[in-house]
């Protein structure tokens, strides 16, 4: 399996990534939903590891290594797992046979 950005998410990435490209600061200021946008993506292009995944929890786990400072990851290790969940609740990702 894998995550796939939705459509309404790609078109929100546009206009990011548009923002992005124009002011090299713009990225600090991007809200929560949209920084979540772009997380997504980083997800879904394999930013962390492969986008390819038999076990959701085993692959979250590996992800939170190279996301997260471990001790962090030691006091919240369903981070990326609680991240997943609510970019798939706001409707900006799906899981979807590879």
């Amino acid at each position: 399996m894998k995550l796939q950005l939705t459509e309404s998410a790609e078109l929100e990435l546009k206009v990011i990534n548009k923002r992005i490209e124009e002011d090299d600061e713009a990225y600090d200021s991007l809200n929560e939903h949209e920084l979540l946008v772009v997380d997504a993506e980083l997800y879904v292009e394999g930013g962390y590891i492969e986008n390819e995944f038999d076990d959701l929890d085993e692959w979250c786990r590996e992800v939170g290594g190279g996301e997260y400072d471990p001790k962090y990851l030691a006091k919240h290790p369903n981070v990326v797992k609680d991240k997943i969940n609510k970019m798939i609740d706001k409707g900006l990702i799906t899981i979807v046979n590879s």
